[in-house]
């Protein structure tokens, strides 16, 4: 059986703290209970090993474990040094979250995704972590500011959860679809699997036996998006993960990231964010590594949390 969380997002989620953790030597989870909320945990590197009740989990790299409210956490072995992820607490509103059980042996044709509702299973690996790991730093740092609304990380942090359900229904096979959008998306995968900076339309579709221009026409039907919009995307997205995740320099990103030169990089960088490279790093690096948020002392409850008082419980 498939465990199966989906979540009202008619409205935000209520984020109540988020963080970066890296482990250090001898660490592994303290023993935590879910009072009402959700955790999502999402594994940068290395890996964790935590039990949910009496059920042992591994989680890896890249992998995204989402812990639903009443069940009890702790790790049940030490991590390697040097282990980082993402953690998200947050709740839903009053009956916004149902628990579903899958039969394994049903076609995954059977999973429904409404506009409203997330889903999120309990362990599952991204297929691609960029947009995740950006998203993911852009919660933290609205979540360490001082904002006269907390709406803000709210809305990013169901923006994460929204971005987490669709890499999730990539992860499924048997999904209706046709044999066109079939063809785009392993076209988007061999793109993906062979981006270089000499990359153009003509290779690809020479890949598919393809007229360059069948290929444009067709690929723009299908994802509202031209070939070329879409590998400059995916040169934006690979150089905003480098940026974050790593120090190296502006112009080893930009060979990294598939852009010809450290010009054309910061050039193109700056029109698609309106930050030059240098700067979108500087927005999105502090440290995030605050260990007495993520073991709090005082138990996370809706019946302590003012922000959940005021939207849920104030009429």
């Amino acid at each position: 059986m498939t465990k199966l969380t989906f979540l009202d997002i008619s409205a935000p989620v209520l984020h109540v703290s988020s963080g970066k953790f890296t482990v250090t030597e001898n660490w592994k989870h303290k023993p935590m209970y879910h009072d009402g909320h959700f955790e999502i945990i999402i594994v940068i590197t290395g890996k964790l090993f935590l039990k949910v009740d009496e059920e042992q989990f591994e989680i890896n790299e890249n992998n995204v474990f989402t812990v639903p409210p009443y069940h009890h956490l702790i790790g049940y072995q030490d991590s390697p040094v040097g282990t980082q992820y993402f953690w998200f607490h947050f709740f839903t509103k009053p009956d916004g979250a149902k628990i579903v059980e899958i039969d394994d042996s049903i076609d995954n044709s059977e999973i429904s995704f409404h506009k409203t509702q997330a889903v999120l299973p309990l362990l599952f690996e991204l297929p691609s972590i960029e947009k995740s790991f950006v998203l993911a730093n852009q919660v933290l740092d609205v979540a360490k500011n001082e904002y006269y609304t907390s709406l803000g990380v709210d809305y990013l942090l169901t923006e994460l959860i929204i971005q987490l359900t669709n890499d999730y229904g990539k992860t499924l096979t048997g999904l209706p679809t046709t044999s066109e959008i079939a063809r785009i998306e392993a076209i988007k995968d061999w793109t993906r699997a062979n981006l270089s900076n000499q990359l153009k339309v003509s290779q690809i579709a020479e890949a598919f036996d393809l007229n360059p221009h069948y290929l444009a026409k067709i690929f723009k039907q299908t994802t509202n998006e031209t070939v070329i919009q879409f590998i400059n995307q995916l040169k934006m997205s690979k150089s905003q993960e480098l940026l974050l995740r790593t120090n190296l320099p502006i112009k080893q990103i930009a060979s990294m990231s598939f852009f010809s030169d450290e010009k054309r990089f910061m050039k193109a960088f700056k029109l698609k964010t309106s930050l030059t490279p240098t700067e979108f790093r500087k927005s999105y690096t502090r440290k995030f590594l605050d260990s007495s948020n993520f073991d709090p002392e005082v138990p996370i409850s809706k019946d302590n949390n003012e922000n959940y008082i005021r939207r849920f419980e104030n009429k």
